[in-house]
């Protein structure tokens, strides 16, 4: 985050300043001290027999993703293993999610000096980000540490960031520092092998953690879904903006959601519009929910249960996020709504033809969006036009479909966890 979107962050709630400085300061301490106790006292000795784990999210920010959903069926199924979630302490004592945080017991707070500590000494570290959920030491200080990484999201729709080697050779700078990457299929493991340069060894193909509870929730029998849910991603190039108002995003976005024709039909329908702001917009999602206030538009807080809002979608409005192959796990319809798309190759890029790989179809307007939104409403949601692509997509995507990725994630860590701790003995 640039420094004048750390200003507005804390111009906007001024009584988060001194709290924030305060959690700083203890944490650059405690960096030290927690160092210098665990060369005095030995990790072995620290560590106690204990296997100790530790799974992280969002920079600490939030529990939720990947690493959440594997963090519960460790803590279920394997009880001889201490598995902590780390997270910021001002994240753990805000508004409550809906999501349930987990139990106090089972929480270490990010950059403590006890959390600290358990980073120094842990077995594993699994993460969906980078380390940086965890904690900032890096690798060399945290040499018994076997790092995993889950990864946020199915990797297609954005290419991501390279950064060059002294060699010359092009390389995804996270992939120095794990052991081990989940993929969700044969076509994603290929992406993470030829695009990111992570050598095979490292790499297993069990499917994403979080779709086993997505299944779970989809098959709990929820009533029939009676909303739509328009879910942007975020756009790399407006970063540095204070304000997203002057942006075109914020125009075609706002174009969309107060369509009149489509919500008259959202009225007529009894259907709601659902708007969910991306993570890294969270700062302007004050500003959005003021200047909406349509009766069939609901402007969805930070801390909604995004696997539960899915089951209740019928529809997902979306342009880049790898949320649609969430909504494709489910089997139903995406409308890909990308009036930037041209700048979006240029400054972005995907590893997928947007222009023909993608399953639904693509809206480069406001007025066609809305025109695909009441065209769905009024034939009941069918996804038939499109069912061909969603078949040949499902099987790009998804190596499993059965519930059981957690239980490969599992099984893929403790066995390879266990040759690791081999070779460095």
């Amino acid at each position: 985050m640039s420094l004048k979107r750390e200003a507005l962050k804390y111009a906007k709630h001024p009584g988060r300043i001194f709290p924030r400085l305060r959690d700083k300061l203890l944490g650059f301490l405690s960096f030290f001290l927690a160092r210098a106790w665990v060369n005095l006292r030995g990790r072995d000795a620290l560590r106690g027999g204990r296997r100790i784990f530790l799974f992280g999210a969002f920079g600490g920010r939030r529990y939720d993703d990947n690493s959440a959903a594997l963090f519960e069926y460790m803590v279920q199924n394997h009880p001889e293993i201490d598995s902590y979630w780390v997270i910021r302490k001002d994240a753990f004592f805000g508004k409550a999610p809906e999501r349930p945080l987990p139990d106090r017991s089972r929480v270490v707070f990010k950059d403590t000096f006890r959390g600290n500590i358990l980073a120094l000494i842990a077995d594993v570290f699994v993460y969906s980000h980078g380390r940086y959920d965890i904690t900032d030491y890096p690798k060399r200080d945290t040499p018994t540490a076997f790092c995993v990484m889950l990864d946020h999201e199915f990797t297609a729709l954005k290419k991501t960031s390279m950064d060059t080697l002294p060699s010359g050779e092009k390389i995804w700078k996270p992939a120095l520092e794990l052991d081990l990457i989940a993929s969700g299929s044969e076509s994603e493991a290929r992406i993470h092998r030829e695009e990111w340069g992570i050598p095979s060894e490292k790499i297993a193909v069990t499917g994403l953690a979080r779709y086993d509870r997505l299944l779970s929730l989809a098959r709990a029998g929820f009533a029939p879904p009676r909303k739509i849910l328009y879910m942007p991603t975020w756009r790399e190039w407006n970063s540095r903006r204070l304000s997203l108002s002057g942006t075109e995003f914020y125009r075609q976005a706002r174009a969309f959601i107060a369509d009149r024709a489509m919500n008259e039909v959202l009225s007529r329908s009894g259907y709601t519009l659902q708007v969910y702001v991306h993570l890294w917009m969270r700062e302007f999602f004050e500003d959005l929910r003021k200047n909406f206030s349509l009766e069939n538009v609901e402007i969805l807080d930070q801390e909604a249960d995004l696997q539960k809002v899915l089951v209740a979608s019928a529809l997902l409005v979306t342009d880049y996020s790898s949320i649609c192959w969430d909504f494709l796990f489910l089997d139903r319809p995406v409308l890909f709504y990308q009036f930037d798309r041209d700048e979006y190759l240029e400054k972005t890029g995907s590893y997928i033809d947007l222009r023909k790989d993608l399953f639904g179809p693509v809206a480069l307007t406001a007025e066609e969006a809305s025109a695909w939104v009441r065209r769905f409403i009024e034939e009941g949601f069918s996804a038939a036009p499109f069912r061909s692509r969603m078949e040949e997509m499902k099987t790009f995507a998804f190596a499993y479909r059965d519930g059981k990725n957690c239980q490969r994630l599992a099984r893929e860590i403790l066995s390879r966890q266990k040759a690791f701790q081999a070779g460095i003995s």
